[in-house]
């Protein structure tokens, strides 16, 4: 009876055991399988969101290895502007190939973290390495555009190949110096234990002070003093042109040459036409072979001369005009930028004094961030609109792969009209 009771026991003993073993290993499995469900519900209901920020990526990808490519590839391309174009893109290219995908599921899971705390704080240092260096490459641009427009002739004198890779060089030192070292400093003000699954940016006042500043308030007063030199130094350039210079035109319409024209003595058209010739441009009207240009036509032989000596006229209005539009470019470059990281500097300076008082600061946050990076992927598409070389450029590349006939139609059609911008 006893061993009966025994065994008895022994199997309930037995049973219970058994029980509580499955009881853990069940929890365990619905813990797991709830986890799992409840990520498949987050991304089927923010389904949308994330496809929209992958185009987001992919496309900020493209566009600027699209304009690393055509700057390699196209000889005509291979100036100091385009240099920093270059930095420009490659730095937006990293951000749509690092950050912003990352940032994409961080957003798809409601902010649910799932890379350590370690790739956390790596992926904020990208972060601020390449829109930094994004920005400053803006800056860069901006001071380059301002000497090329003040002086067009001594400026290819003065932007060499080697002085534009040394500020090249400078923009990528900055950005790493205000990123990785201050992965150090986020540890070390760091107070608080950083939740679990979550990967916040330091709230620490000094450090979002200093490196908006720099990365930044600084450039964008830099670009706006920049441009409004430029936009001065344009009107006085366009006024001095226009008071000071007359046209001259063929009979056939075709060719039109400014001169200068002052007032004083005048000389015989054979005079006239010997030095217009000995600026290498023609005057003859091939319709009926006489001189368009007149005895009454006056102009000074001095000026000719010491034109002669240090530029040709047409080529002077012409090379002022075409950095003209590349300013304006670049200025539509500058615009777009202030739109889409102003929000951004104004939040995330806002939050290092009071981040309660931000109105959801994480979705506030999400989306400045986002419109920030946007405009990474922003940029090819303005050269693609208003710079017809770049323009030429993407149609080579993207038709290399068409027939050659299609080919040839749009290499026929960029020919026939005159390069600008």
């Amino acid at each position: 009876m006893n061993s009966n009771i025994h065994v008895q026991e022994n199997s309930i003993l037995f049973v219970n055991v058994d029980e509580t073993t499955i009881s853990d290993q069940d929890k365990f499995l619905l813990n797991n399988n709830s986890t799992y469900v409840y990520f498949f519900e987050i991304t089927t209901k923010r389904a949308s969101l994330g496809i929209i920020l992958c185009l987001f990526s992919i496309a900020t990808v493209f566009g600027n290895t699209l304009v690393i490519i055509a700057v390699i590839r196209e000889r005509y391309l291979h100036t100091s502007t385009n240099y920093f174009v270059t930095s420009l893109a490659f730095a937006d290219c990293l951000v749509g190939l690092v950050v912003m995908p990352f940032s994409a599921i961080y957003e798809v899971l409601e902010k649910h973290w799932l890379f350590t705390l370690d790739w956390c704080d790596i992926w904020h240092s990208l972060d601020v390495l390449f829109s930094t260096a994004s920005i400053l490459n803006l800056c860069v641009i901006s001071v380059d555009r301002y000497w090329a427009i003040k002086d067009p002739f001594s400026y290819p004198t003065r932007m060499t190949r080697r002085l534009a890779i040394l500020l090249i060089a400078l923009v990528w030192l900055a950005s790493s110096l205000i990123s990785f070292p201050a992965i150090i400093w986020w540890r070390i003000v760091r107070s608080d234990n950083v939740p679990q699954n979550k990967c916040p940016f330091t709230v620490n006042l000094e450090y979002i002070i200093f490196s908006s500043s720099i990365s930044f308030y600084l450039p964008l007063f830099v670009m706006v003093f920049t441009y409004y030199k430029i936009y001065r130094e344009a009107i006085i350039q366009t006024k001095s042109l226009r008071i000071g210079e007359k046209q001259v035109m063929l009979a056939s319409g075709e060719l039109e040459l400014t001169l200068r024209m002052h007032r004083g003595g005048s000389f015989p058209a054979e005079s006239t036409s010997e030095t217009l010739q000995d600026f290498g441009v023609g005057y003859t009207n091939f319709h009926n072979n006489r001189s368009m240009c007149s005895p009454s036509v006056r102009i000074s032989k001095q000026y000719l001369f010491t034109a002669n000596k240090n530029f040709s006229l047409s080529r002077k209005f012409a090379k002022f005009s075409k950095e003209k539009k590349a300013a304006k470019t670049l200025g539509i470059v500058m615009g777009v930028f202030i739109i889409c990281w102003l929000p951004f500097f104004v939040v995330n300076l806002w939050s290092g004094f009071c981040a309660r008082c931000i109105w959801r600061e994480e979705i506030i946050s999400g989306a400045v961030s986002w419109l920030g990076w946007i405009n990474s992927g922003m940029n090819p598409v303005i050269y693609a609109c208003w710079s017809r070389d770049f323009r030429r450029a993407f149609t080579r590349i993207l038709c290399s792969c068409c027939p050659r006939r299609m080919r040839r139609r749009y290499q026929r059609a960029f020919r026939c009209k005159p390069n600008l911008v």
